[in-house]
């Protein structure tokens, strides 16, 4: 099992962040991967709601565990390989905008320790994640 925390400032009202990033018909606008959503039962961000993404050969079922709008929303994820985990995204005022902190914990079957943690440092770690932060950063700041 393993945590990794990420954070990112947007210069928006949480309303407005929470719009973009809750929003499963959005993903494919600032995640990387060219993701495909499929199956999207509910409407993706209140508690219940359920959808896939699949990047290429990679799957993943993600569910809506909490959602407190605009605050705070929590989601299981069962992914390819075995990869489960859970995210919890707060979203708080912060200056003129908002910050958003995501805290991801992961699990792997047992066996695949050493494979899953080389995997998940390339899918939700680090520059990856980065990426995607600064993307979802740009696709709310940006003019209408």
């Amino acid at each position: 099992m393993g945590v990794i925390e990420h954070s990112v400032w947007i210069k928006a009202a949480p309303e407005a962040v929470w719009h973009v990033y809750a929003d499963p018909r959005r993903i494919p606008e600032w995640e990387t991967g060219s993701p495909v959503i499929e199956d999207l039962g509910g409407d993706g961000a209140s508690a219940g709601s359920a959808y896939t993404s699949r990047r290429r050969a990679l799957v993943a079922r993600t569910s809506v565990v909490e959602s407190d709008p605009p605050r705070r929303l929590v989601t299981h994820t069962d992914a390819s390989l075995g990869l489960r985990f859970d995210v919890t995204s707060e979203l708080s005022p912060d200056g003129d905008g908002t910050r958003l902190r995501l805290r991801v914990v992961t699990s792997w079957p047992r066996g695949l320790g050493f494979v899953g943690r080389v995997v998940e440092h390339a899918l939700l770690g680090g520059s990856e994640a980065a990426k995607e932060l600064r993307n979802l950063k740009a696709l709310i700041e940006a003019p209408p």
